[in-house]
């Protein structure tokens, strides 16, 4: 997630926090909510739905075309001296917001080791309290009211005017300590303090804990009073601490009484309120129901977004999807001889998407022959919206073929030979902000003239450099070469510098063939231009070799079979016996996965199987199981097709 993404969620998710506690202050007002034990555990509520809003929350995400017609870059300027500091404004935000929670984090470092050194300095009360043995109890000269903390070895800090105090008031000051220490609330204030410093920037957080530290005094009072059934001598307790000289709050420890919350602990006491059981219950029902509905209203106010989805389309290639929203699609594909023939046009297609946003029937409207399997192909594994779940929706794909034969493959040695010009650089599958910075690093640029030993090792080291996934070709003619960089998954393509020219390739072997730049575009085997299994394979000179004609009916029609992903092919699934684990894989430990490519007829049932991957003692149950599987037929333009998908088959060892 970028740091401008990042910032501005966390601008959103502020608001939201804000929106919510708004809304949600005035709930145990409007409800009533007289008990204290009450109140604290509707803040607490509040306080946790503030927290998890971010992670219950659907997130919008955006879909990013990374790809298209690859533009030349300009040179980049030569630094006109030593790089300076440069700091975004939105990485000096994050700094700062950063920089004042471990602000906030020390401070509670501090205070812990304030209390420490006060524990060190405290003395043990004489004669210790019968009543009361939770706690270790000590006088301090430190501390101008009472403070306790600590959870496995509690310790209760008292002032040193204590033993000077009344019998029945001492009696109510250590009621309330020890209830403290009963209810662990020194933990809760450790969590809550953490809070505070992960929030330190928002009044909305200060201002909800403290009313929960208000409303944990109040349900402490209420309990001491109950337990020493000394209500006046509570209240004098109280004034007496109120009169001592103040000092600054010990953050990490609860104090028995803070001066800003006199008042209303005094009332909440005189007033006694109380609540019957059924009127608690359904009151605090309520009162999460309001939260939930407000929680629901801020997240569709102020949605946070997801990080876009990348989506590397083929060059050329650009999608209009008629303004419907999108969850997730794959590239669309151009394939390689058809771009290089100058086959191009807009399909347009009608979707149909069942209730979940998938898509579940496909009917072309119009558009080249040549180009709607392509199109196809992807559309049928996207997913949209859910304002589109069960409708109908049109989208257009339009194919524009580049100026210049792309020809995709994979350098592996660097010929050597007279000085070449740089004639284009392009890059495919990335960011507009990373192809910038990649081409920023390149130490050549276009224009440049230099031997293409010279030229493919410096770039494909720099590029390496950048990012060691990507991936580097070259396509050079007696004067010019031409660079290309692609991102994981989207190959890079040799660009040919003219349609009619000679260009030379080299390959993995060394062997360097010299082929017309124009007729480069398929290998036997159905691969296309010049790629088996993203290494380049020998090409013959002279021109391309064509590709093996598709598969015909009996009646010499073409069969109608289309590539489908194995997740969506997946969700059409009637029958799916389960494989039945071989004894002696068993008994041998052996367990994985099995791939394999699988041919489904129209009828949804599977006319034939090829294994990929897997353990061979597994591979033989895989292939009866899946011979066995039924799916529902997948339409195209209404009329059933085949279908090629691959399957995994996992063996889990009980």
């Amino acid at each position: 997630m970028s740091p401008d993404l990042l910032l501005n969620n966390l601008a959103l998710y502020c608001l939201q926090i804000g929106l919510l506690v708004g809304l949600a202050a005035f709930v145990p007002a409007a409800l009533r909510l007289r008990s204290p034990g009450a109140r604290l555990a509707y803040w607490h509520l509040l306080l946790a739905a503030c927290l998890l809003v971010p992670l219950l929350a659907p997130k919008k995400q955006t879909i990013v075309t990374a790809a298209g017609v690859a533009r030349p870059a300009l040179p980049a300027a030569p630094p006109a001296g030593p790089a300076g500091f440069s700091l975004s404004p939105s990485n000096a935000a994050l700094a700062l917001l950063g920089f004042g929670v471990l602000a906030r984090l020390g401070w509670l470092g501090a205070g812990f080791l304030r209390l420490r050194r006060y524990r060190r300095r405290s003395r043990r009360l004489v004669p210790a309290p019968s009543w009361s043995v939770e706690a270790d109890i000590r006088l301090s000269g430190d501390v101008p009211s009472p403070v306790t903390f600590g959870v496995v070895n509690p310790v209760v800090l008292l002032p040193a005017g204590f033993p000077e105090m009344g019998r029945r008031m001492q009696d109510a000051i250590l009621a309330h300590e020890c209830l403290h220490v009963r209810r662990r609330d020194w933990l809760f204030t450790l969590l809550e303090e953490l809070v505070r410093a992960l929030f330190w920037f928002h009044p909305a957080i200060w201002w909800l804990l403290g009313e929960i530290q208000l409303a944990r005094e109040q349900a402490v009072d209420r309990a001491a009073v109950e337990m020493t059934r000394e209500r006046e001598q509570y209240v004098d307790a109280l004034l007496a601490i109120a009169g001592a000289k103040p000092t600054l709050d010990l953050a990490p420890a609860p104090l028995f009484l803070r001066r800003r919350h006199l008042k209303q602990r005094v009332v909440s006491i005189l007033k006694e309120a109380s609540m019957s059981k059924a009127r608690l219950v359904s009151a605090l029902t309520a009162a999460v129901c309001i939260l939930a509905a407000a929680a629901w209203i801020v997240t569709g106010a102020f949605p946070l977004a997801a990080a876009p989805q990348v989506v590397a389309d083929a060059p050329g290639v650009s999608v209009d999807l008629g303004g419907a929203a999108l969850l997730h699609r794959d590239p669309v594909t151009y394939p390689a001889d058809l771009r290089a023939r100058g086959v191009q046009g807009m399909v347009v297609v009608q979707v149909g998407l069942d209730a979940g946003g998938n898509v579940n029937d496909v009917h072309v409207v119009s558009g080249p022959d040549e180009l709607r399997r392509a199109a196809l192909e992807s559309i049928l594994q996207w997913h949209f919206g859910r304002d589109s779940a069960g409708k109908t929706r049109q989208v257009s794909v339009n194919f524009v073929a580049p100026p210049q034969t792309v020809v995709p493959g994979v350098l592996s040695s660097v010929p050597e030979g007279k000085p070449r010009t740089v004639k284009s650089i392009a890059v495919q599958g990335l960011p507009d902000s990373l192809r910038g910075e990649l081409l920023a690093a390149l130490p050549v640029k276009e224009g440049d003239s230099l031997p293409p030993g010279e030229i493919m090792s410096r770039v494909t080291a720099a590029v390496k450099q950048f990012d060691e996934h990507l991936e580097t070709a070259f396509a050079s003619t007696d004067d010019s070469i031409a660079i290309s960089i692609g991102a994981p998954g989207t190959r890079p393509n040799l660009v040919a510098v003219d349609r009619g020219a000679t260009m030379t390739i080299t390959e993995p072997n060394g062997v360097r063939r010299v082929v017309p730049g124009g007729t480069v575009g398929s290998v036997p085997g159905g691969v296309q231009a010049g790629v088996m299994g993203g290494i380049l394979s020998s090409v013959p000179e002279g021109g391309a070799v064509p590709l093996p004609p598709p598969p015909t009916n009996p009646d010499g029609t073409v069969v109608q079979r289309i590539r489908v992903g194995g997740n969506v092919q997946a969700a059409k699934l009637i029958q799916q016996p389960a494989p039945v684990y071989p004894p002696l894989a068993a008994q041998a430990r052996i367990s994985g996965v099995v791939k394999l490519n699988v041919l489904v007829g129209k009828d949804g049932a599977v006319q034939n199987i090829t294994a990929i991957s897997g353990h061979p003692l597994l591979m033989q149950p895989a292939l009866d199981a899946v011979r066995q599987w039924t799916y529902y037929p997948t339409l195209l333009n209404g009329v059933p097709v085949e279908v090629v998908t691959e399957v995994d088959v996992p063996f889990v060892l009980p």
